[in-house]
Parts: C-alpha cells; sequence; structure tokens
C-alpha cells in the first residue's frame, strides 16, 4: 500500500462516517480470508459509499474483499493480500417488485431468504437456492454463482438474473441489462460479473426473473443399489416428466438426511399444479418399481428439510468440496465411478445432480483428500468437464489453483481483469490463475 492503515482509516471514515469504518482486531478476525487478515472493515450504506471507498482504496493501491455473507468465501485461491473488507449489509434494500412482469431488484445486501420472504406475500419467488439462504445474500449469490437444486427446472443465475449495477475498482458506477426479461440491447455484461468472485467490480444491485409459487410439491425418494438407481435417472432422462431436481446421494449422505437410510438413494422433487405432481409421483413409483427399487414419498415438511440438506451439502463445513462439472449425461458414470473409488478406498460423500451436470464431492480434511484433485479432474476431462477445489482448509489450498488447469480461454481472460482492474486490488489473486 502507498499509505499508513491509520491514514488509510481516516480517509475512509471521512467519506463512509467513523461507525461504518472498523480497525478492531477482533471484529476482524471473522473476516479473514483463507488467513489473509484484513486491517480494515468498511461497511458504506449506499452505492455512493461504495464507489467513495473503492476510489479511496485505489488511490491508496489497498487490495479489496467484497463481502456479502460470507457463505461462500472458501471459494477461490487464496488472495495475494487482503487489505480491506468492504461488507455490504447496510445496502440490505428491495428496490423493486413488479409483481406483474414477475421481476424484482434488490440490493447486493439483502439476504436470499428476506428477499423471498417479501416476494412471497405475492405468491411469488426466486427460483435460486443457494446454501444456507438465511446469510447468503443477493450480491454473494450473483458473485459466486451459488445455484441450487432447482436449476434443473428454472435455469441458473446467469439465466435468472436481467439486471445489474456495479461499481468499478476505480470507484466508477455502471449497469448492465435492465428490469424487463425481453432486454437484448448491447453486450449481456451481466452474465460477465455473475461468477467472477468479486473480481471485476462490486455488485451492489441486482434484478431478477421471478416464478409463482407452485400449488403442490413433493419428492419420492428411491433407495437400492447405485447401480440401480442410476438406471431409473437414466430411464428419468428419456421420459416425458419434468422433475425440479433429481438428486443421486451416497450411502453416507442419505444417512446423515432426514431420510436416515443406509444405502444410495435418489431424490425426485417435482412441484407445480397437484394433478402434475400426482402424476410424477405415480409415474415415479412405478419406474422406481420395475427396476426393484424401494420407494418412499416426502411432502411438506420433510420434503423440504431434504432439499434443504441437499443444498447445505454445496457449503459443507471444513472438509475438502470437489464441484465436478460434466455434461448431463455423463453425470451417472461419474457417480459410478466415485462410488467404486470409495468402495475400494475411502469412503467418500457425494451428491450428483442429475440434469445439471453438477457433482459435489466432500472428503475430510487431511492431505490425502487433497490427492483426490487430480484424479477427479482426468475422471472429468476424459467427459469434457472440470473440477474446482470448492472449499478446503488453507493450509491444502497452498500451492495449489483450485479452479484447475487454465482454460482456452485465459488471455481474453486476463485482458477482462487488466481492462476492469488495472491495478489489481480486487480480490487479487482469487480466480482462475490467480487472477
Amino acid at each position: 500500500m502507498k499509505v499508513a492503515i491509520d491514514q488509510l482509516t481516516a480517509k475512509l471514515e471521512s467519506v463512509l462516517g467513523t461507525g461504518a469504518v472498523e480497525s478492531n482486531s477482533r471484529t476482524l478476525a471473522s473476516y479473514t480470508v483463507d488467513g489473509k487478515f484484513p486491517s480494515i472493515l468498511c461497511t458504506p450504506g449506499d452505492p455512493e459509499q461504495v464507489s467513495a471507498a473503492l476510489r479511496i482504496c485505489a488511490e491508496a493501491d489497498a487490495s479489496v474483499v467484497p463481502w456479502g455473507g460470507g457463505t461462500a468465501i472458501g471459494l477461490g485461491n487464496i488472495p495475494r493480500r487482503a487489505n480491506v473488507v468492504i461488507e455490504m449489509k447496510r445496502l440490505n434494500g428491495l428496490i423493486e417488485h413488479d409483481d406483474a412482469n414477475l421481476t424484482a431488484s434488490a440490493q447486493a445486501g439483502m439476504r436470499v431468504a428476506a428477499l423471498q420472504n417479501i416476494l412471497g406475500q405475492r405468491n411469488q419467488f426466486l427460483a435460486i437456492d443457494p446454501p444456507y439462504p438465511g446469510r447468503a445474500t443477493i450480491g454473494g449469490l450473483a458473485a459466486a454463482n451459488s445455484n441450487g437444486p432447482r436449476r434443473l427446472l428454472y435455469g441458473g443465475v446467469r439465466d435468472l438474473v436481467i439486471g445489474m449495477k456495479m461499481v468499478l475498482a476505480n470507484g466508477q458506477q455502471i449497469k448492465a441489462g435492465g428490469k424487463v426479461v425481453k432486454n437484448v440491447a448491447g453486450y449481456d455484461m451481466c452474465k460477465l460479473f455473475v461468477g467472477s468472485l468479486g473480481t471485476l467490480g462490486v455488485i451492489t444491485e441486482v434484478t431478477f426473473k421471478l416464478a409463482p409459487i407452485p400449488e403442490s410439491a413433493a419428492t419420492l425418494v428411491a433407495y437400492g443399489p447405485l447401480s440401480q438407481g442410476l438406471r431409473l435417472v437414466e430411464e428419468l432422462s428419456q421420459s416425458p416428466l419434468l422433475p425440479v431436481a433429481v438428486a443421486i446421494l451416497s450411502t453416507d449422505v442419505s444417512k446423515a438426511t432426514n431420510i436416515a437410510l443406509e444405502m444410495p438413494s435418489v431424490a425426485v422433487w417435482a412441484e407445480g399444479f397437484e394433478e402434475t405432481v400426482a402424476r410424477h409421483l405415480r409415474e415415479l413409483q412405478g419406474l422406481a418399481g420395475r427396476i426393484g427399487l424401494r420407494a418412499e414419498i416426502l411432502r411438506d415438511d420433510s420434503h423440504e428439510l431434504l432439499w434443504d440438506q441437499v443444498r447445505d451439502f454445496a457449503a459443507n463445513g471444513d472438509n475438502v468440496l470437489y464441484r465436478i462439472t460434466v455434461p448431463p449425461a455423463c453425470v451417472t458414470e461419474v457417480a459410478a465411478k466415485i462410488e467404486h473409488w470409495s468402495a475400494s478406498e475411502r469412503p467418500v460423500r457425494f451428491i450428483a445432480h442429475a440434469g445439471s451436470g453438477v457433482v459435489w464431492v466432500s472428503l475430510d480434511a487431511d492431505p490425502s483428500a487433497a490427492a483426490w484433485f487430480p484424479r477427479l479432474t482426468a475422471l472429468a476431462q476424459q467427459r469434457r468437464g472440470h473440477v474446482v477445489m470448492a472449499a478446503a482448509p488453507t493450509e491444502l489450498k497452498r500451492g495449489v489453483d483450485v479452479w484447475g488447469p487454465s482454460p482456452p480461454s485465459l488471455a481474453i481472460m486476463r485482458e477482462i481483469k487488466q481492462q476492469f482492474d488495472p491495478q489489481g486490488i480486487l480480490s487479487p489473486g482469487r480466480f482462475i490463475a490467480r487472477l
């Protein structure tokens, strides 16, 4: 940095106010990023203050880490430095809810659960379910591209974000997209910022497409040998049925959920009009029975609890967590291979989201867990996919690029980073190839 911490603190206090700038070490201990201890915490109250804070940090060459609810802070490489944390908790308002056109705009610091509660009063919801929605923020789910089980039917974050406002590293405020669904003017900058992990700018507002709350919802859980469960998934993919989510749960995951089964299971979520749900359940029961699987139907609290547990698996405590992404047709192959390794070597926990192509693998945090990275990467690359070490203790991340081998588009990504953040002060080193 070009200035001392106390000088930077004084400058930030002059524009944000004394109560919005914190340098107490006890407070800052809760905002460490992979062992990097920040010197200053800022809590701006509006986009103009975010802009002013970034401008001051740029002048001082102080690195900045944007902070939402902290649920995805373990994602990414160890940052090169983390001088200032900008927490968005005071930007927590609903800007607009256009219920007639099924859109809503919210500030980045608003909790996902709080937004869902407001939308529910108009019988609508945001069909994105990131882990721990009571803590996760709107800006955080966009920055981390936190998709949940509902992605199969409704699409992911990039599909449902239609507008966004951001502040660049130099303090410039920009916007992309709009507040209507059919917005095709210019480049779709929203997709650039979704998943950028705070490396291109600080998101201050997001506009989403919404959906009506379905009349009914239920889950069929089919359980038995994994080979039969994978056959169910493959036959389901060839059927005319349109489930919300299909999750393959390893034995250890099934045991830990509210269904408490001692064997692998496949959970299929159906929702919509009651007649539609009843048809799904009826045909799924018949299909499972023909394959030789036993089945159980969950509704109401038991249905919701199961999917809460599936959703939160993607932010699984202090374990080593891998996210494998492959073409949806390859999910059953990947699940079968991981199950084979688990049975012959060390037990692993996994959830495979059939239809969206994402497999989450969780291992106990020890050095041997890091050795799974190259083998999982090879497994995915053979199927035109990739693997990310989505979370791990800091000591296991050292010397590792958690995003895996660099993509062919790396040169373009470097140029984009240079254009948006020429000083490299925004979350430096956290993104692919330590951008």
